[in-house]
């Protein structure tokens, strides 16, 4: 558990200023916290007075898995439970404000293995999980019921295969289906509802319809690495496509799922010098979706994907979005935006 010294080291006094709906249409960011010994891999949104960073700290020498909640005043350090070997969060998701979710890893001698720990509104603990070969690794996890959580991941650092868990509300499994043969890491998971859950890894997209894994199409140029399910008929990707011509750079790219196949969507190089990709995901509604891209923030109105902030050195890695317009970046400097 962090202790009082390692608290002081990470709080920011810096405060986020409260939110009103019509921060929908502020596309502009601004630095409302920034922690010492930290980077942050992703955030969760419950309220604009609840919201959760979680990623890694090193101000105890070694590092150790790092969750900051903001309550509508300031950011803070909650302690988590220490880790003999240390470890990291990778995501969050949340059902409630009593009911959140962290995922990502641990340190099991030279080797990783699974990490996954619950907030229960007063303290974060971790949950037994499927005993696993040392080298899986969760990556993301999305939230849709307190008895409907799903996270993915590998299942082997060294051979790659996909790693499906389940909680039911009671305890976490393994998941298993054809689908997931001959298939590579996950990287992202999203849902909009139980029968409407996606997982995307690489130029392969598994659907999840309340019954069982299926494989579906992607874009066979376009490495997809994050994912954003809003309905059946409407799902955002993003990650690494084609460049313009033959010889350019790889490029940051988008795709969407219009209910019958996936296909590339316009939008800005934020990088036409060199090779770059496209990151998290997410909307305030389906007309006002914002995404990170190495170092800008990108957003879509409905018509176009835009750029509307660039950030040297920042590198976003997470982003959570309310429908009253309050949008949360968060970087691998320790560094939380908002709109």
């Amino acid at each position: 558990m962090l202790d009082q010294l390692e608290s002081r080291q990470l709080l920011s006094t810096t405060a986020l200023p409260m939110q009103t709906a019509a921060a929908s249409t502020a596309t502009s960011f601004h630095v409302v916290a920034q922690f010492n010994n930290a980077s942050f891999a992703a955030t969760v949104a419950i309220a604009d007075n609840d919201i959760w960073a979680v990623g890694d700290s090193t101000a105890s020498g070694t590092q150790q898995p790092l969750a900051v909640h903001f309550d509508g005043t300031s950011w803070r350090a909650i302690p988590t439970p220490p880790l003999a070997h240390g470890g990291t969060f990778s995501d969050v998701a949340a059902v409630a404000s009593n009911d959140v979710w962290a995922i990502g890893n641990q340190n099991v001698g030279s080797s990783i293995n699974t990490l996954i720990e619950h907030w229960d509104g007063m303290s974060w603990s971790v949950v037994s999980s499927p005993q696993l070969p040392n080298g899986a690794y969760l990556q993301a996890v999305t939230a849709i019921s307190k008895n409907d959580v799903w996270a993915a991941g590998d299942i082997n650092v060294s051979k790659e295969g996909i790693l499906m868990e389940h909680y039911d509300g009671t305890s976490w499994s393994v998941v298993s289906s054809p689908a997931f043969t001959g298939v590579g890491p996950i990287y992202d998971i999203s849902a909009s509802a139980s029968n409407n859950i996606w997982a995307v890894g690489g130029n392969t997209s598994l659907h999840f319809d309340g019954t069982s894994w299926t494989r579906v199409p992607g874009v066979s140029t376009v490495n997809m690495g994050s994912v954003l399910a809003l309905s059946p008929i409407d799902v955002w990707a993003s990650g690494v496509g084609p460049g313009a011509t033959r010889n350019s750079f790889p490029r940051a790219t988008f795709v969407h799922w219009n209910g019958t196949s996936w296909s590339i969507v316009s939008s800005p190089n934020p990088h036409p010098n060199t090779s770059s990709s496209a990151g998290e995901l997410a909307a305030v509604s389906a007309s006002d979706i914002f995404a990170l891209a190495l170092g800008v923030i990108e957003h879509w109105d409905g018509k176009i994907w835009s750029i509307v902030d660039t950030r040297s050195g920042f590198g976003a890695t997470g982003v959570t979005a309310l429908s009253d317009g309050t949008v949360v970046v968060v970087g691998e400097n320790g560094g939380i935006l908002q709109n």
